[in-house]
């Protein structure tokens, strides 16, 4: 039986080289390959971008609005501190950013996965809030 995540690689156009270094990191970290969930990759000049541009990217939010002046992605920029919600992503859900061999011209290839790990232990569960700890129920 292949494994869905190989069959998603496969069906995104990795290569062979691309699928077994992809394959190299997970089993490094001992990743749970049959849980382990294709995010989707970018192209950029080093990690530290191609993650910001990426979850930036994926957290786009657009809004339908006749005033020029709403900017809520660069309100967003100012807001987040992305390396740390980076570092919660890893902890919490099992984000990894992995760069790939072969670079394009003043670029290098990143690809984003998720799944748990050895990193992430057992709160790497999708349905865990990253406020896991929180008693929102205080004491009424």
């Amino acid at each position: 039986m292949e494994l869905l995540i190989l069959k998603t690689l496969k069906m995104q156009g990795f290569s062979n080289i691309d699928i077994d270094q992809i394959f190299n990191y997970l089993e490094t970290l001992d990743y749970d390959l049959k849980k382990t969930r294709y995010i989707g990759k970018i192209t950029s000049t080093n990690e530290r971008l191609a993650k910001y541009f990426f979850l930036r990217e994926k957290f786009k939010i657009d809004i339908n609005s006749f005033d020029e002046n709403l900017h809520i992605n660069e309100i967003l920029d100012q807001c987040i501190d992305w390396s740390e919600f980076w570092r919660l992503l890893v902890i919490k859900k099992g984000f990894c950013c992995i760069r790939l061999s072969g670079e394009l011209p003043n670029k290098l290839r990143f690809t984003f996965l998720s799944g748990p790990n050895i990193l992430s232990g057992p709160s790497a569960d999708l349905e865990d809030s990253i406020y896991e700890d929180v008693n929102y129920l205080g004491n009424f």
